[in-house]
């Protein structure tokens, strides 16, 4: 479970590092907007999107985009 747990915070950096920080969230964990680099605007539904691409990128399955999710909140709040 600890390999995992590296693998999911790695994809997490790249998500953020893709979005280079801009995403705006709330303080109950709640991502509001992100700007995504490769397309080039602000969108309010786009964060999930960013965060399966670069899932999918990393070969993780479906069901594993949910820890990447939390790691990226986590990473944001602290």
């Amino acid at each position: 479970m600890a390999n995992l747990d590296i693998l999911y915070r790695k994809t997490a950096a790249l998500v953020i590092k893709r979005c280079h920080g801009m995403i705006k969230i709330t303080k109950h964990g709640k991502i509001l907007e992100v700007y995504d680099v490769n397309r080039h605007i602000w969108s309010k539904g786009l964060a999930g999107l960013i965060i399966k691409e670069e899932c999918n990128n990393v070969k993780l399955k479906e069901w594993e985009f949910a820890y990447v999710r939390n790691y990226v909140i986590q990473e944001l709040l602290s």
